[in-house]
C-alpha cells in the first residue's frame, strides 16, 4: 500500500461552521483523499491523500471552485504567520471604522427626528429638495454594503451558486433584501401601500456594521485563543551564529543549518538547535523544557535543547537535530495538531449545520409569507424574514469545539501536557482506569542506598564499594557513589571474581570479602544471627533490595537499596481517585517489590508483567467495559500505551517520546497526570456549555425573529439581530478563553 501524505492548507473566507462543511465536502470528494479536518478557528485544513491520485495544487484548485482561498503552507511560514494576521486585523479594523462611521450617520438620519424634534427641523430646513435626506441614506448604506460589507456578499454570492448557503449568504441576503427594498420605495413609492412605504436602510447598515463588530471581537480573541503556541514558536531562533571549517563566525538563517554544523552560543543567546556541546561550559535555563526553575551547567559531551537559554559562557555546539527535527519544532507540530483535529463531540453540530442553513432560508420565507397573509403587512413581514436572516447565522456553533481545543490544548503545552491529537483530548475526559508503569514512572528509576545495617555498617560499605568498583551490576554505581558521598576511599581489591547470579568475592588486605545476595551467604555457609535476618527480611518485604557484605565467613553488615517513589506519586493517586479513577499498577517488577510499593500508595497491581503482558491487562481490562488509560515511560510500555484508550507518556529533555503516546508530559512531573485530566475534563465540559449556548441562543432567537412574540408585543429588530449574532460568537470565544485559568495540579496542592 502506498504510503499517505498529509499537507496543511491555509483557508481564507471561511465564516462559519457551514463554510468549515463545504470546504471539508469538496476536499473529501476529490480521488486519493483519505481524510479532512478543517478547523474554524485556526483556519487551516489538514488533508491526508495518497500521492500519485491528487496533488497539492489539486486540493487548492477545489477549495477555490468552492468559493474560498487555499494555499499549501511552506515549512518556514507553516507555523507562525504573525505579520499576515496583523495585516488582516488591521484591515478589518478599518472596514468596522468605515461601517460603523457611516451606520452611525444612517442611524441619525434615519431614527433622529423621531426622537429628536429639532433635528427634523434642522434636516428639514437645509434639505436642497424633496426626499434629500433619504437618498443620503441610500447612498451611505450602499457605500456601506458595498464597500466594508463586500466581505458577506461576494462569497455569499458564491456559497448560493454552489447550493450550499452560510452565514455570508444569511448576512448579504438579509441586508441586501433590506437595501433593495428601501431603494424601490424612495424611487417608486406609488407601487407600494402606503402603510409599507418604510425604509429599511438603517436596519441594512448597522447590522452590517454590527457583524463585522462581532467578526473583529472574534479576531481579536482567536489571536488570544493561539497565544500559548505563538510562546512556544517565539523561542524559536531565527538566525545562528554558524562557525567554519576555518574557525570564522558569520551569521546565518537558522532554515539554513545542516547536522553537524558547528554554532558558537554566547551568553546571554538562546541555543538555535538541538546539538552537543563540543567546548565551554555555562548555566543554561532549560525551564521551558523542563519547568524547571533552577539552570543546569552544561560542558564538553552535554547535550543542549534549542530554545532553551546559554546564561553566563560561551558554549561551541555541534548540530544534532535542525529544523523539523529539533525537540521544540515537534512539541510546536504536536500542539498545533492537536489544534487542527476535530474531537467527535465536534459531530452533532456537524449534523446540524448541514441542515441548519437552507432551514432557516426556509424558516425566514415562510416568516414572510404568513405574516402577509395573516396581517397582510408586508412591513412586519419584512423585518421578520430579515431578522431571521439575521440573527441564525451559525459561528458560534462552528466556533464552539475549535475555540475551546485552541485554549485547552495551548494551555496545557505551557502546563508540560502535549495532546498528539484534539481527539486524545475528548478521550482522556472519559476514561475511568488508569494503570501506572512502576520503575520510572511511580519511581525514580534509579536505585539509593537507603540504609546500611549490621554490626560494623560503615567497613561494610567500604568494602562493598570496593568490590562493586569492579563489577557491572546496575546496583553497583549506587553503591560506589553512595561510598565516595560519605567520604569513604574504597580499598584495593585483589582476586575479583564475579558469581553469577549470587555476587562478587576478592581479597582486601588479606581477607576474603563476599557481597552479595542472602544464597550467597547459604552457599557460602555464612552464618546469620536470627535478629539479622528478621530485619534484612522486614526490609525485603518493604520493597527494598538487600545486599550482605562478609570478611572470613563473617557478616559484617547489610545494604539496603530501593527505588525511591517520585515525588508527588501518593498525591497524584489520590488525586485521582478523588476524581473518581480506579488506579492500577503494572511492572515486570517481582511480586513482593511491587507488592510492597503498592501497599504505600493503596492501590492493586500486576506484576511480573512483560511488555506484551502489559498490553494484555490493558485489553482484559477494555473487554471489560473499562475506558483505560495507561501511563508509562514511552518506550518499554509501547504496547500497552499504544494499546490503551489514551497511552500517557512521562518523558523529559531530549528523551521526549512524541509518537509513543496520545499525551506526552514534556516536563517528566508525575503530577501532571493530573493536570492532563483536569484540563481535559475542563475543555471538555467548555465544549460542552458552548455548543449549549450557540444551539439554546439560535432556538430562542429565530422564533422571536420569525414574531412568534408579535402578539404578546415583542419582536427582533434586524440592527438588534445583528448585534445578538455577532455577540454569540464573541461569548463562545469568552468563554473558551476562561481556559486559560487551567492550573497545574502542584500550583492548586
Amino acid at each position: 500500500m502506498e504510503k499517505l501524505q498529509t499537507t496543511t492548507l491555509k483557508i481564507k473566507g471561511m465564516s462559519c461552521a457551514s463554510c468549515v462543511g463545504r470546504v471539508e465536502k469538496v476536499l473529501g470528494k476529490l480521488e486519493g483523499v483519505v481524510e479532512v479536518d478543517v478547523n474554524l478557528a485556526t483556519e487551516r485544513a489538514q488533508v491526508r491523500y495518497v500521492p500519485n491520485s491528487v496533488q497539492p495544487e489539486d486540493l487548492t484548485a477545489a477549495v477555490a471552485r468552492a468559493g474560498y482561498e487555499a494555499s499549501a503552507l511552506e515549512e518556514q511560514e507553516e507555523l507562525d504567520d504573525s505579520v499576515e494576521r496583523d495585516a488582516a486585523l488591521q484591515a478589518q479594523q478599518h472596514e468596522v471604522t468605515v461601517a460603523s462611521v457611516l451606520g452611525l450617520f444612517v442611524l441619525i438620519l434615519s431614527m433622529g427626528p423621531a426622537f429628536v424634534p429639532v433635528v427634523a427641523y434642522w434636516l428639514e430646513a437645509v434639505s436642497p429638495f424633496p426626499k434629500f435626506w433619504a437618498w443620503v441614506q441610500a447612498v451611505l448604506t450602499t457605500l456601506v454594503l458595498f464597500g466594508p460589507g463586500r466581505r458577506f456578499f461576494g462569497p455569499g454570492l458564491k456559497a448560493y451558486r454552489h447550493l450550499s448557503p452560510d452565514m455570508n449568504s444569511l448576512v448579504a441576503t438579509g441586508t441586501g433584501v433590506a437595501w433593495f427594498y428601501s431603494l424601490w420605495v424612495l424611487g417608486f413609492p406609488a407601487w407600494f401601500p402606503e402603510a409599507s412605504r418604510h425604509l429599511y436602510f438603517d436596519s441594512s447598515a448597522v447590522v452590517v456594521a454590527a457583524v463585522l463588530w462581532g467578526k473583529y471581537l472574534e479576531s481579536l480573541a482567536k489571536g488570544q485563543t493561539s497565544l500559548a503556541l505563538r510562546k512556544l514558536i517565539g523561542l524559536q531562533s531565527k538566525t545562528a551564529c554558524l562557525m567554519d571549517d576555518q574557525g570564522q563566525e558569520r551569521a546565518v538563517p537558522t532554515a539554513l543549518l545542516k547536522v553537524g554544523d558547528c554554532l558558537v552560543i554566547r551568553p546571554g543567546e538562546r541555543i538555535t538547535v538541538d546539538g552537543l556541546v563540543k567546548e565551554g561550559r555555562a548555566y543554561v535555563d532549560e525551564s521551558m523544557l523542563t519547568g524547571e526553575p533552577l539552570p543546569k551547567i552544561k560542558g564538553a559531551g552535554d547535550r543542549v535543547t534549542g530554545g532553551t537559554v546559554d546564561l553566563d559562557g560561551r558554549l561551541l555546539i555541534e548540530a544534532t537535530s535542525v529544523g523539523r527535527d529539533t525537540v521544540l519544532a515537534q512539541i510546536v507540530k504536536l500542539v498545533e495538531s492537536a489544534q487542527t483535529g476535530k474531537l467527535p463531540i465536534q459531530g452533532l453540530a456537524d449534523r446540524v449545520v448541514r441542515v441548519f442553513t437552507p432551514l432557516v432560508l426556509l424558516t425566514a420565507l415562510v416568516s414572510f409569507v404568513v405574516w402577509m397573509v395573516v396581517r397582510d403587512d408586508l412591513n412586519l413581514a419584512l423585518v421578520s424574514a430579515v431578522a431571521v436572516l439575521v440573527v441564525a447565522c451559525p459561528c458560534a456553533m462552528g466556533l464552539a469545539t475549535p475555540a475551546a481545543i485552541m485554549v485547552g490544548t495551548g494551555r496545557a503545552a505551557e502546563l508540560g501536557v502535549l495532546f498528539r491529537k484534539g481527539e486524545a483530548l475528548e478521550a482522556l475526559s472519559h476514561i475511568d482506569m488508569v494503570l501506572f508503569d512502576k520503575t520510572g514512572t511511580l519511581t525514580e528509576g534509579r536505585p539509593v542506598l537507603v540504609g546500611v545495617h549490621g554490626p560494623q555498617p560503615d567497613e561494610a560499605l567500604r568494602l562493598a564499594a570496593a568490590l562493586e568498583s569492579a563489577s557491572e551490576h546496575p546496583l553497583s554505581r549506587t553503591i560506589v557513589d553512595s561510598a565516595r558521598q560519605r567520604g569513604m576511599n574504597p580499598p584495593v581489591v585483589e582476586g575479583f571474581r564475579a558469581v553469577p547470579g549470587f555476587g562478587v568475592e576478592g581479597q582486601v588486605g588479606g581477607s576474603r570479602v563476599c557481597v552479595g545476595a542472602r544464597r550467597f551467604l547459604e552457599q557460602e555457609g555464612i552464618p546469620v544471627d536470627e535478629d539479622a535476618m528478621n530485619e534484612a527480611t522486614g526490609l525485603e518485604n518493604n520493597g527494598c533490595t538487600v545486599v550482605f557484605v562478609a570478611v572470613d565467613l563473617q557478616l559484617l553488615g547489610f545494604l539496603a537499596l530501593a527505588d525511591p517513589i517520585k515525588p508527588g506519586a501518593q498525591e497524584v493517586v489520590q488525586a485521582l481517585k478523588a476524581r473518581g479513577l480506579k488506579v492500577v499498577m503494572v511492572t515486570g517488577d517481582a511480586r513482593r517489590t511491587a507488592a510492597a510499593l503498592a501497599d504505600k500508595l493503596l492501590i492493586e497491581f500486576h506484576a511480573e508483567m512483560l511488555p506484551q503482558d502489559k498490553a494484555r491487562v490493558v485489553v482484559d481490562l477494555q473487554n471489560q467495559g473499562y475506558r483505560v488509560g495507561f501511563v508509562g515511560d514511552g518506550i518499554n510500555d509501547a504496547p500497552a500505551l499504544a494499546h490503551a484508550s489514551v497511552g500517557i507518556a512521562l518523558a523529559s529533555g531530549t528523551d521526549i517520546a512524541m509518537e509513543a503516546a496520545d499525551v506526552t508530559l514534556t516536563r517528566g512531573d508525575l503530577r501532571a497526570v493530573v493536570t492532563a485530566f483536569d484540563a481535559a475534563r475542563q475543555t471538555l465540559s467548555n465544549i460542552r456549555g458552548n455548543l449549549f449556548w450557540a444551539f439554546f441562543y439560535n432556538i430562542l432567537l429565530i422564533p422571536i425573529a420569525a414574531g412568534v412574540a408579535v402578539p404578546f408585543g415583542v419582536h427582533l429588530n434586524p440592527m438588534l439581530a445583528g448585534v445578538a449574532m455577532g455577540l454569540s460568537s464573541v461569548f463562545v470565544l469568552g468563554n473558551s478563553l476562561r481556559l486559560k485559568r487551567i492550573s497545574a495540579f502542584e500550583e492548586a496542592l
